[in-house]
């Protein structure tokens, strides 16, 4: 009885002594809470990324160069007009800014709760207007009737040499295409980045007006000296339909003698009795002085020396003849 009992002892204390080392183990597993778990999620924020394509609202047409920002990022489109975001933090507040040079800036509020988002922005191009006048090169006049392109329009100046565009979507690569006649056309590249913007053009006369009166006189005075009535046809076509001559003095000696045409319907009968009546003649143009408005519109002050022969005898008159072409 003696043995049982100290066994039995024994094996309480084993119990005792093992129970307390198990209650005091503290490598055993717990089990956390539902709110735990949530708090440590929360401090492992998820990211993902976003990107899109950025288009002109007008065209549809990509643009290259416009600055997007999201946070404290900023990229800049491509050729293509897309952008990318990476390793942005999830949210239900994002806010996308979107800016171009040429164009009305766009903010697109977003939530980012997934791996990719995909964000394509279409923006309005601004507007503005050209205008300006089209003038001379020479003489700084403005000129009636020129043609002035600009995209799409075309106006034609009045006799101000004004033309206005409006409604012009602003860019860094505009061309002005100006055309008159007489002038040489010419071509101006521009930027339009503000409301309005003023172009003044100067044409170049595609001829020289005094050197084309020069010219003219020289091969009128040919004409004439060559008493040939087969050129009859090209003298008249030198003369204006309005051609009036004047009535000084001078002009009126001349109109006596046959040498000079009163009006238009005059001139081929004059020119055939003059071809007949003299046996030569010289129309020296000299002190020539020349006004040229524009490369269309000039006009000359001149004397005009006529030599006229007729014989036999030989009978030689002169007559100078201050005078006015238009």
């Amino acid at each position: 009885m003696k043995i049982q009992i100290n066994l039995c002892c024994f094996f309480i204390l084993i119990w005792v002594v093992t129970g307390l080392g198990c209650s005091e183990d503290s490598s055993s597993p717990s089990i956390k809470s539902e709110e735990e778990s949530h708090i440590e999620a929360e401090k492992d924020p998820q990211f993902g990324m976003v990107s899109g394509i950025i288009t002109d609202a007008k065209t549809g047409n990509p643009i290259q160069g416009v600055t997007v920002s999201l946070l404290d990022h900023n990229v800049e489109t491509g050729v293509d007009g897309r952008y990318v975001f990476t390793a942005i933090r999830y949210s239900d507040n994002h806010k996308l800014m979107v800016m171009g040079i040429n164009h009305q800036p766009k903010m697109k509020p977003f939530k980012l709760k997934a791996e990719e988002v995909q964000l394509n922005i279409s923006l309005d191009p601004k507007f503005g207007a050209v205008s300006g006048v089209i003038s001379d090169g020479t003489t700084h006049n403005p000129i009636q009737g020129a043609t002035v392109t600009l995209l799409d329009k075309t106006i034609t100046t009045e006799v101000d040499g004004r033309y206005n565009f409006i409604g012009i979507p602003y860019s860094g690569n505009l061309s002005l295409m100006i055309i008159a006649t007489d002038y040489q056309p010419k071509a101006e590249t521009f930027q339009l980045r503000e409301a309005r913007v003023g172009l003044n053009i100067r044409l170049m006369p595609s001829t020289d007006p005094k050197m084309e009166i020069t010219q003219f006189l020289e091969r009128f005075s040919a004409l004439i000296e060559s008493l040939d009535i087969r050129k009859l046809g090209t003298i008249q076509e030198l003369f204006s339909e309005s051609y009036v001559a004047s009535d000084d003095p001078t002009t009126l000696l001349g109109l006596a003698t046959g040498v000079i045409p009163a009006k238009f319907d005059d001139v081929s009968q004059t020119i055939i009795v003059v071809f007949e009546k003299y046996d030569a003649l010289q129309f020296q143009f000299n002190k020539i002085q020349v006004d040229v408005t524009n490369s269309r519109q000039a006009s000359a002050r001149f004397t005009l020396h006529i030599i006229s022969e007729e014989g036999p005898p030989p009978n030689k008159i002169e007559i100078l003849v201050e005078c006015k072409i238009y």
